[in-house]
């Protein structure tokens, strides 16, 4: 029979081939699938060479479709293929999309069995006119011997290929252990979420087990590079976790800086001038300056920004240390002016004393010419309610809140009052203290009462103005909430 004869076995082994290679791409994993793949469209070109010119040899068609394959290959280089599949979807199986020098072995394998099809196809059961005289029984004994070297050599390959794929594989998952297990070894005690670093945990766990699995016998193709990219996921999903954790983190470091350096500004100010040690002043200033340097990086905008935690967490305790800093300045100034302003230890010197706001005092009910801060007053009213009902008759108050110039003017730093602490030193002018009429002595009944009675609403007799203290005075009396240290 002529070879012009078998198109039509030519032809149904193109329909099987390119069946099975779409069979092939759709349920064979990729590491698997795709080489297959590739030969099997270099199968598939051979025939189609085959049927459009019938006469050509079969080793001359396995040339000419392997020619074929990797031209396709080679111009996939050039991004051309990508733009003409973006157009159409269905171009994808024959020019595909990526070029990938290995698929030209591939190619060359596929190639070689398609024309070893072909050979097959053209067979004649009777006499085959050869070369140089051999016989037909010679002949058919190559081409089974062909026939079946071929697709045991296909298996081989495809074998190889298998094992080629999982070694590279487990070494692609080996690689990805070492930065998951290291995402999970900073992330601990940072993430808003535990459980991301729970599922990351188990993750890993996976993969060690995985890994520790015979390969093909235990672990398939495709197996590995799953349990990588969960891993991916699982550290992004740390990473993500962590991220959050720091930017909270900063965010409530840098709230809590923002009052420690307007209380920093408001004491530096107030020392201008005053006599404090200038070097303690300086200090404070610098630590100021830093402080505002450090809140600026982490403003809002810039924390929503950041996506590496590990510099979101260094920001965070940048600001914990600008924190400390300014606080620790600023009561070092404030000790500074307290010791050339206040000339006794318990005095302490506040910048704020005798310059509260008006909105933050009220007079009392009672004796409303007198003014107390306003949080402290409800305590003073419980207790003049509990003095009343012993007694008959309200606290007595002779003085209250003093303003700077109202302690100004008691206070004659030439010849000093005894009784008056200098401007910026008493507690006066702080709005928690007052002084009570008609107790100028400690032995009467209504100072008695108070000694044993004040302290439950709040109130206290200060050491330094006891009997025994430093400034005896029984009228002076004060809230608990009054400050007596930095």
């Amino acid at each position: 029979m002529e070879i012009r004869a078998r198109r039509w076995v030519v032809a149904v082994l193109a329909v099987l081939v390119l069946t099975g290679g779409l069979v092939t791409r759709a349920l064979v994993p990729a590491a698997v699938g795709g080489p297959l793949g590739d030969g099997l469209y270099a199968t598939l070109v051979v025939l189609f060479v085959a049927l459009v010119c019938p006469r050509t040899t079969p080793w001359v068609a396995a040339a000419a479709g392997w020619a074929v394959s990797a031209g396709i290959e080679a111009l996939q280089a050039t991004g051309m293929p990508a733009d003409v599949v973006a157009r159409v979807p269905l171009a994808r199986y024959v020019l595909g999309t990526t070029f990938v020098p290995l698929d030209l072995v591939w190619y060359a394998a596929g190639a070689v069995l398609g024309g070893l099809l072909v050979a097959l196809a053209r067979a004649d059961l009777g006499e085959i006119q050869v070369r140089h005289t051999r016989s037909v029984r010679a002949h058919r004994r190559g081409l089974v011997t062909a026939i079946v070297a071929a697709p045991l050599a296909l298996a081989l390959a495809a074998g190889g290929a298998v094992a080629w794929t999982l070694r590279g594989e487990a070494r692609d998952l080996r690689a990805d252990l070492a930065p998951a297990r290291a995402a999970l070894a900073a992330s601990e005690g940072r993430v808003a979420d535990e459980a991301t670093r729970t599922a990351l945990a188990a993750s890993l766990d996976d993969a060690a087990a995985l890994l520790a699995e015979r390969p093909v016998l235990e672990r398939r193709p495709g197996a590995a590079p799953r349990a990588g990219e969960e891993l991916t996921t699982r550290v992004e999903a740390v990473v993500a976790s962590r991220l959050a954790e720091a930017r909270t983190v900063a965010g409530t470091a840098r709230d809590a800086l923002a009052p420690v350096t307007t209380r920093g500004d408001q004491v530096l100010a107030a020392t201008d001038g005053l006599g404090a040690d200038e070097k303690v002043r300086a200090a404070l200033a610098t630590v100021l300056g830093g402080a505002a340097d450090t809140s600026a990086h982490a403003s809002g905008d810039g924390l929503a920004a950041a996506t590496d935690p590990a510099a979101v967490e260094r920001t965070a305790a940048e600001l914990t240390t600008a924190h400390d800093a300014v606080g620790a300045a600023t009561v070092a100034l404030l000790t500074a002016q307290d010791a050339v302003t206040c000339p006794f230890p318990d005095q302490v010197w506040f910048p704020e004393t005798g310059r509260l706001a008006d909105a933050g005092l009220a007079p009392i009910p009672w004796a409303p010419t007198y003014r107390l801060r306003a949080d402290v007053l409800p305590t003073l009213v419980a207790l003049d309610d509990a003095f009343r009902a012993h007694f008959g008759h309200d606290l007595p108050i002779n003085s209250a809140y003093r303003s700077y110039a109202e302690q100004v003017a008691v206070y004659n730093p030439a010849h000093p009052n005894p009784l008056a602490a200098p401007p910026g030193c008493s507690n006066h002018g702080l709005g928690t203290a007052v002084d009570i009429d008609g107790i100028s002595t400690t032995g009467n009944a209504e100072y008695a009462w108070l000694e044993a009675n004040a302290e439950t609403y709040g109130w206290t007799h200060p050491d330094w103005a006891e009997p025994s203290g430093r400034l005896p005075e029984p009228w002076h009396w004060q809230s608990v909430k009054t400050p007596t240290s930095y």
